[in-house]
């Protein structure tokens, strides 16, 4: 029985798995008691054809065809009760497979439909070759699939289903190599490959090598250390590092002081003459000014030291000098003569030493520090103009002292004006205006916000310490302390002020918060208030933990907008804003008390650290500039008896403090720069404090 199933199978395959793309179906009784099975063909010939390929022996096996002209003759050759056993009734509905047999005709093929169906009491199996599939080799094969090692030799259902064909030229094919693509079959001299097109590999980066591999396709290895162009006319000696085009930055200086020298991003050092003050270089001429690019000479030094006991000479390297007078009139380089008067000409006759003493108008000085513009008149140094004391804050009387200038005291009690719409019954208190009430307007914020946990000034002038205000290399401050153009004047002050400055913002008397307004990468704008805990969570630890913060309702103007608003960029994790216009006011514990200033063109340049899209920590260095004058009339308004005497304070302010920035625009140097080293941890914004 089985080998006859095998003949019966042969055959079905002979028939069945032709070459016209059509369904192929096999059959086979399922394994009965004597290990056979029975063939089922399709169609009246392929049951003829079995016919004659069986013999005697076998004309008792089960054979079902598909007509009933066929069922007849086979009934015929049967034995009675074959026939009464095996020919079913056209009037009973076929019994169904068992799930054991059906699981028998599972042939394990993706690409065939397998059958089980009961024929003449038979288990018999069916497998349909699925459309637009191969079978080859027993492996099932996709339409198009290549063979492998070969990609034109393909799965052609159409041409042939149980083995290879040979594409026709032009059909699309894949040669196995991830460095090449769109390749199509083609035949040359008499043999058919498959020619592709070479993948171009190119990232746009020129700090990268583009490379291709047959088994991953395109790679780009960094090239650091490789010469590249970062399209910057302002950076020089450009080179890869980390991926990205870097270039040290470019010193324009012509050597010329009579050329404002800058650099233009598209064409590089630009030169451009100025009309600025300049030497020479002889120094018997002054008020020389620079004009189309060169220094023009002033008019001569006046070298006349007002003694008549000496000869006023003046050496163009040299500058003024002055030789004694051998004269009878003088005893060295003093005249006999001098009555120790500013305001009289003295005169000696010297042949009889007869003594004059003629009135002058020279500039003098009376004294005071509450006159400017002192003169003489009849022998006597009279006072100029009185000075004007007035510091723009109705709750200080202001008044000058003649040996300390301008003072400033703060008031309590008296009306005022605080400036905010949102609150009433302003009164003066201990020098500052302050109302009761809150906004009538309800305040927004967003939900990103960074608690500076640290504060400190800068320690000299260098990067990481202060700033680059002015953007002039040549400047930086407090000399000698300092290089690269950093401004950082208030620096020489971090000895005295950084421990009490420290302290307060660790305790919590002094707390800032700044809010990210519309945080995303590109312009942003930010806003910074001084704050205090929200008393929702009083204990939460403002040095470690993400606490919630309330905003002091005066950094609010009238229309619930911040008031100190610094616009600025957010490129990747490199953060720039404020600067001009942006005035921040600050209150510096010095000597045991709160020395209140405000900080002008405040700028802000640090890092941020992300999680997610959150900034859950900042580092960076919030610079400005103080005026200088303002800086001492601050020290005056500090109530008597710290530590430090204020007098000592302003002495010490004078002689460490320069003056390197202009804060009003005219030209002349009268305020101090300031860098504030800070960092920052995530926090969250409640609303205004009650």
């Amino acid at each position: 029985m089985i080998k006859r199933v095998a003949a019966l199978c042969a055959l079905a395959l002979l028939w069945g798995c032709g070459s016209d793309g059509g369904d192929t179906t096999l059959t086979s009784g399922t394994t009965g008691q004597d290990g056979g099975g029975d063939a089922v063909l399709a169609d009246a010939e392929s049951d003829a054809g079995v016919d004659a390929a069986v013999g005697p022996d076998d004309a008792a096996t089960d054979v079902q065809v598909g007509d009933s002209a066929t069922d007849a003759a086979i009934e015929d050759t049967l034995a009675p009760d074959v026939q009464s056993a095996d020919v079913q009734s056209a009037d009973v509905p076929p019994p169904e497979c068992t799930a054991a047999e059906k699981l028998a005709c599972d042939d394990g093929l993706s690409c065939t439909t397998d059958t089980c169906s009961i024929e003449w009491a038979t288990a018999v199996c069916s497998w349909i070759l699925n459309k637009d599939v191969c079978l080859i080799g027993g492996v099932c094969r996709k339409s198009g699939e290549a063979q492998p090692g070969a990609a034109c030799s393909q799965c052609l259902p159409a041409t042939a289903t149980s083995t290879w064909s040979e594409a026709p030229d032009g059909t699309a094919c894949d040669d196995g190599d991830l460095c090449t693509w769109n390749g199509v079959c083609k035949t040359a001299e008499g043999k058919q490959t498959c020619v592709s097109q070479a993948v171009v590999c190119d990232d746009q980066n020129p700090c990268t090598s583009d490379l291709c591999d047959k088994k991953v396709g395109c790679t780009y290895p960094l090239d650091d250390g490789k010469v590249c162009d970062d399209s910057d006319a302002c950076t020089a000696k450009d080179a890869c590092l980390g991926g990205k085009c870097l270039g040290g930055k470019v010193i324009c200086d012509d050597g010329n002081p009579c050329t404002a020298d800058a650099c233009d991003l598209a064409t590089g050092c630009t030169y451009t003459d100025n009309q600025l003050p300049c030497s020479d270089g002889d120094a018997c001429t002054t008020g020389d000014v620079c004009a189309n690019g060169a220094c023009e000479k002033g008019g001569a030094s006046d070298c006349d030291d007002g003694n008549s006991c000496t000869i006023d000479v003046c050496n163009s390297g040299a500058g003024c000098y002055h030789l004694p007078l051998q004269s009878p009139c003088c005893i060295g380089q003093t005249s006999i003569c001098d009555d120790n008067n500013a305001c009289t000409t003295d005169n000696c006759d010297p042949k009889t030493s007869g003594c004059g003493h003629t009135p002058n108008t020279i500039a003098c000085e009376d004294g005071s520090q509450c006159t400017s513009g002192d003169a003489c008149a009849e022998t006597k140094c009279l006072p100029g103009k009185d000075k004007v004391c007035n510091d723009n804050n109705p709750c200080t009387a202001d008044a000058c002292s003649p040996t300390a200038g301008c003072v400033f005291s703060p008031t309590s009690g008296a009306s005022c004006d605080d400036g905010n719409a949102c609150t009433n019954n302003d009164v003066c208190a201990q020098g500052a205006c302050k109302g009761s009430g809150q906004c009538a307007c309800t305040p927004t914020f967003s939900a990103q916000a960074q608690k500076i946990t640290s504060l400190l000034i800068g320690s000299g002038g260098k990067i990481g310490e202060g700033l680059d205000l002015d953007e002039n290399t040549k400047t930086c401050a407090p000399t000698p302390s300092c290089s690269d153009g950093i401004n950082n004047a208030l620096g020489a002050l971090a000895g005295v002020a950084n421990s009490s400055l420290d302290k307060a913002v660790k305790d919590g008397s002094v707390s800032f918060v700044l809010e990210f307004k519309d945080f995303k990468q590109g312009p942003i704008n930010l806003a910074l208030y001084t704050a205090k805990l929200d008393p929702a969570n009083a204990a939460c630890d403002p040095q470690l933990a993400t606490c919630i913060w309330q905003v002091d309702p005066k950094m609010l103007d009238s229309k619930c907008m911040a008031s100190v608003l610094l616009p600025g960029t957010l490129a990747g994790d490199q953060l720039i804003a404020g600067g001009k216009g942006t005035n921040f006011p600050f209150s510096l514990p010095v000597n045991g008390q709160d020395l209140k200033i405000t900080i002008y063109g405040a700028r802000l340049q640090g890092k941020v650290v992300f999680a997610g899209d959150k900034v859950v920590s900042m580092t960076g260095i919030l610079a400005g500039s103080v005026p200088k004058a303002s800086l001492l009339s601050a020290i005056d308004a500090l109530p008597d008896g710290g530590s430090i005497p204020k007098d000592t304070l302003k002495g010490i302010v004078a002689s460490l403090v320069q003056t390197d920035m202009d804060s009003d625009g005219d030209g002349v140097l009268d305020a101090a720069s300031i860098g504030l080293k800070l960092q920052g941890i995530a926090g969250s914004i409640s609303g205004v404090i009650p």
